[in-house]
């Protein structure tokens, strides 16, 4: 018998996943475009409001934390 070969499964997990998300950006730039195109694209919706909400609130923090103390 020879001798097994080792595989290195933590490579192998961080390649799926590194194909997986690229392959569901594609999809998603893919379907934001025919949206856009067909004028159902929104221009803000409640979670982008969200996340822009959350941004701003940190970077005010960051800044106050660096000028003040």
């Amino acid at each position: 018998m020879g001798k097994k070969l080792k595989r290195n499964r933590f490579r192998d997990m961080l390649g799926d996943y590194y194909l997986t998300n690229r392959q569901i950006t594609k999809e998603a730039d893919a379907q934001y475009q025919r949206e856009k195109e067909a004028g159902e694209r929104q221009p803000w919706n409640r979670r982008e409001w969200a996340m822009l909400l959350v941004t701003l609130v940190v970077l005010i923090l960051i800044i106050l934390k660096y000028l003040a103390f």
